[in-house]
């Protein structure tokens, strides 16, 4: 998918109860090149980033903040466009990332630990969700990804929510609506 395909497949404005804002370019290059200190942690450690750790085509990112400020999730998506083998690849390593990382990684000075699979909605081509635990001094944030397939784009969801980490997943709603836009 080109860049400018994939920006008008990527969410703009509300979309249940969540408001999609564009991100600035110079916002998101400080993850693109996260390493993890443990090989098989990579394709975590590049989401955390906000990347995929295969490079893609194209990416277009989003930040989601909550509508109604009962709502204390806030979090972010991207579309990294790839060719389909490439993003097939991209949630095999990352399930195989799921397995060989329970104890987490460390990057850039960050740690994150407690990594563990979620369900994931029933979307796409295929998906895979995880929580995984970042540690800020002695404040423990858990972190939800849910990652989408259709084809070559891989949609990816990051949620967080202080007051309730159980709730810190991007609504299932939320990541239909964009996987309906991508069409």
């Amino acid at each position: 998918m080109t860049p400018q395909a994939l920006e008008r497949a990527t969410l703009s404005g509300k979309e249940s109860n969540f408001e999609a804002k564009k991100v600035a370019k110079a916002d998101v290059e400080a993850g693109r090149d996260m390493r993890a200190d443990k090989a098989e942690c990579q394709p975590l450690a590049s989401l955390a980033g906000g990347y995929t750790h295969i490079p893609a085509v194209a990416v277009e990112h989003r930040a989601l903040e909550p509508v109604e400020t009962t709502n204390a999730t806030v979090g972010s998506m991207w579309l990294a466009s790839h060719s389909e083998r490439n993003a097939k690849k991209v949630l095999a390593e990352v399930r195989t990332s799921l397995q060989e990382c329970p104890d987490g990684f460390r990057t850039l000075g960050l740690t994150y630990t407690s990594v563990k699979a979620v369900k994931a909605p029933a979307l796409g081509d295929e998906a895979v969700g995880y929580r995984i635990t970042n540690v800020v001094g002695k404040q423990k944030v858990s972190m939800t990804y849910t990652l989408v397939r259709k084809d070559g784009v891989v949609a990816v969801f990051y949620g967080v929510n202080m007051l309730t980490p159980e709730k810190s997943a991007i609504p299932d709603s939320v990541v239909r609506g964009q996987m309906e836009k991508l069409g």
